[in-house]
């Protein structure tokens, strides 16, 4: 009360509208004093009495103070409501369990009188205690994001080493081309200067020789003009004859040229076919967002193999097998992994995601013996393969409809060692290897890439063969004919 006092004009003994300040320090409601002032005809103040000569100042502190205290008291009202029941008026100090309802004492004998139910604070209490137990993994999440301690700051930090280290192995394997070219382009440079040496040497030989025998001639000449009268007529014919047979210019085959064609003929092609020997084509490569901490993968992404775990693992992969790039629907698909001498090694295809049953499909070695991860029968074979060829395929026999079959062959014989049906079909299915020994990577096998030359043929050309059988079957007619001819005739 004290402060709603203080809060309330002088004159209508109300909480201020529209305070205003006089010169003297008392505030009013702005009607109050305008109306005061309007009947005494005064512009005195009524507390103290003095005057103010000036117009009065809106006082905003007094204002916003003055909202504030409504804000609150009217939220103190509709507080005190909600705590009265609807129904019966009385205050709500129970918690219905069975309705999950606030009630009142009257609510609990009439409505309520079999359900269970506890005292309101009780209930806030309990649920507020399990509100903030349900809230702690959210504030630890939190706290771990904002500590960088969370998953997401380590995929960030690994991003960032994967962009770096990816970065750097790009540039090695550029360097790599950069030197294959540069050695390439050195040596056709080489081979050029080489027969730029060849040619011009010959040429200088020639222009030296044919100055040699013109010197000569030129000497000679003169040194018979210089002879006798007599002799010299006697030898002009022979002289002149010379003079006119000798060959100025002997001329010069395009041999004599540089063989431009020899060095720029088909020059990319020429260098991308040899390029094929340090390029090869892998169809299907190591995925390295695949790989567990316990394996390493080469920079062209080819070979595995099982290491002392990395310093940086994969925040986001710890599954032992290390996928392909490549994902394989239905159809024929075939890839080949080199195991060498290694006796322990998986290898097959599986779904990605990985799902925890009924997922993978493959083959393991350990030592001599060879198992299907589908069964767990044990076979040996007499020659253990070095390459594995992995067929994927669809089975077209009517109780095999709407599976695949996955097949192993010994790459060297073809021969088909083991083979998986009943693989489903309708989704991808990624290869995948497991190096199982450290010291024995396993490689993809790369394709043979072949390349086809289209020709422009005629059309005699494209179709001799057909057109050699019926010249034949012309031709035997013809003989039919003239045969039976003859015969009737005679």
């Amino acid at each position: 009360m004290a402060l709603e006092e203080d809060l309330s004009c002088p004159v209508c003994t109300e909480l201020f509208r529209e305070p205003v300040l006089l010169s003297c320090g008392h505030s009013y409601c702005r009607g109050c004093i305008t109306d005061h002032w309007t009947t005494s005809r005064s512009r005195s103040c009524p507390v103290c009495r003095q005057l103010s000569p000036h117009e009065p100042l809106s006082n905003l502190s007094l204002r916003n103070a003055c909202e504030t205290y409504l804000k609150e008291r009217r939220s103190g009202k509709k507080k005190d409501e909600g705590l009265l029941c609807h129904i019966h008026g009385e205050k709500v100090q129970l918690f219905c369990q069975t309705d999950e309802l606030p009630i009142c004492a009257e609510c609990k004998k009439h409505d309520h009188s079999y359900h269970k139910t506890q005292t309101l604070q009780q209930t806030v209490r309990l649920r507020k205690g399990k509100l903030k137990a349900a809230l702690r993994p959210i504030e630890r999440t939190l706290s771990s994001l904002q500590n960088g301690t969370a998953q997401d700051a380590k995929v960030l930090k690994y991003i960032q080493s994967q962009t770096q280290k990816t970065e750097q192995k790009l540039k090695e394997q550029f360097k790599k081309l950069h030197q294959f070219l540069k050695k390439d382009e050195e040596s056709r440079i080489a081979a050029l200067n080489k027969e730029e040496k060849g040619k011009r040497e010959k040429m200088e030989r020639r222009m030296k020789g044919r100055i040699q025998s013109l010197s000569d001639m030129i000497r000679e000449v003169e040194e018979e003009i210089k002879d006798d009268d007599i002799s010299f007529l006697q030898n002009y014919n022979s002289i002149m004859n010379r003079i006119e047979h000798t060959d100025l210019d002997p001329g010069l085959c395009s041999e004599t040229l540089i063989d431009v064609s020899k060095h720029l003929e088909n020059l990319k092609y020429t260098v991308w076919e040899k390029m094929k020997d340090i390029c090869p084509y892998y169809p299907m490569t190591l995925n390295p967002n695949t790989v567990a901490p316990c394996f390493s993968v080469s920079d062209d992404l080819t070979t595995v193999t099982s290491c002392v775990p990395q310093n940086d693992p994969n925040p986001l992969y710890s599954n032992r097998m290390v996928l392909g790039n490549v994902g394989y629907g239905d159809g024929i698909h075939t890839f080949k992994i080199e195991v060498g001498n290694s006796r322990h090694w998986t290898l097959g295809v599986c779904l990605e995601p990985l799902s925890p049953e009924d997922s993978c499909w493959g083959l393991r070695r350990n030592g001599d013996l060879y198992c299907l991860l589908t069964s767990q029968i044990m076979f040996k074979m007499n020659t253990n393969p070095e390459v594995v060829r992995v067929k994927i395929e669809d089975e077209n026999h009517l109780w095999g409809r709407g599976c695949r079959k996955v097949s192993f062959f010994d790459a060297r014989t073809n021969c088909n060692f083991a083979k998986i049906t009943g693989v489903p079909s309708g989704k991808k299915i990624f290869p995948f290897v497991i190096p199982e020994k450290r010291s024995c990577p396993l490689r993809l096998v790369p394709a043979d890439v072949t390349l086809t030359i289209e020709q422009n043929l005629s059309f005699q050309e494209r179709h001799r063969g057909w057109i050699d059988i019926c010249v034949w079957f012309v031709f035997c007619l013809y003989l039919i004919f003239f045969l039976k001819s003859d015969t009737q005739s005679k």
